[in-house]
């Protein structure tokens, strides 16, 4: 059994807490806040056996094998190198840190303690996009030329005071334009030039952000992620010889639909609960020594922070 240990106790949290149960050699060991309170309430809902009123002491318990880290993206680079430090494998909350060099340090810092860093991009292993993805690359819709891809959700800024915020750093790149990116990247491969736009909030925080994507092979994307509407959370990828759709949560997909001519196939693949539980079992895979490879590693997670940190916003 390898020993979990969650920082933060807000929402995401929760989720991973609750994913955790569908994850073989998972234990829900320790809990942190702080405020030991909320650490407390916190470990008596979800099963944890130990809470902290620090993540400081969570750290220092040499019991905890993994640190999961769901606290606000403008601590998460510290948090990282804390729990690094204290030898522990990290799974961080997506975005990993604010700037691709950050996350570079982030990497390094992992790599030379000999432990498994990770950014949480669920989406990733989910088993339809690794069904989309096994699609594009079968040839089925042929060269991929074109992918659109919209995370456009309405966020009111009273309801969600922490993603209008720019000291927290809120603004819809860091919530949500990794979706789109990562969409993109999964399923037309590397990303050559780029181009992006952002309206901003008067907050000081992007609310809409445009990217336009050249990726090495020749496809280009045209992405969108913002909170002032609401769109379908989709991704349509046409190829030389039929179109392949997400149509609708990509960020979460459990259908695929492939239209070839006259065609159309559709693909259901459910997902394990609130579908947190992939990541994490991914991740402790690769802990445990039972895979190299991950399906969000370091370059994946490198690539998009290079966007998101020389986007406009």
């Amino acid at each position: 059994m390898l020993n979990w240990g969650i920082i933060g106790t807000g929402n995401i949290a929760r989720s991973m807490a609750d994913a955790l149960k569908h994850v073989p050699q998972a234990q829900k060991y320790a809990v942190a806040s702080r405020h030991i309170e909320a650490a407390d309430q916190f470990a008596q809902t979800w099963g944890f056996q130990r809470s902290y009123g620090s993540y400081a002491d969570l750290f220092a318990d040499r019991a905890v094998d993994i640190v999961y880290i769901a606290t606000p993206n403008s601590r998460h680079k510290q948090d990282i190198l804390d729990a690094i430090g204290a030898g522990k494998h990290v799974l961080c909350e997506k975005p990993m840190t604010l700037s691709a060099q950050d996350s570079a340090d982030c990497f390094a810092a992992a790599h030379a303690a000999g432990v498994f860093l990770m950014e949480a991009l669920w989406t990733a292993f989910f088993p339809a996009m690794q069904k989309a993805i096994e699609i594009i690359q079968s040839g089925t819709i042929g060269p991929v030329h074109y992918i659109t891809a919209n995370f456009v959700s309405y966020r009111d800024a009273e309801m969600h005071p922490i993603l209008f915020d720019p000291n927290l750093a809120g603004g819809a790149c860091n919530d949500l334009g990794i979706y789109p990116l990562a969409a993109a990247l999964l399923l037309a491969g590397p990303m050559r030039h780029f181009q992006t736009h952002s309206v901003m909030g008067p907050s000081g925080v992007d609310e809409m952000t445009t990217f336009s994507v050249e990726h090495e092979n020749g496809a280009l994307s045209v992405l969108t992620c913002g909170f002032r509407v609401e769109l379908p959370v989709a991704v349509t990828c046409v190829g030389a010889h039929g179109t392949l759709e997400i149509p609708t949560d990509f960020h979460r997909p459990n259908l695929v639909r492939v239209t070839v001519g006259n065609t159309v196939a559709e693909h259901q693949m459910p997902f394990i609960a609130s579908g947190y539980a992939h990541e994490a079992i991914a991740f402790q895979t690769r802990v445990l020594g039972e895979t190299d490879d991950v399906a969000w590693g370091q370059n994946e997670t490198l690539s998009v922070a290079r966007v998101l940190q020389n986007s406009d916003h």
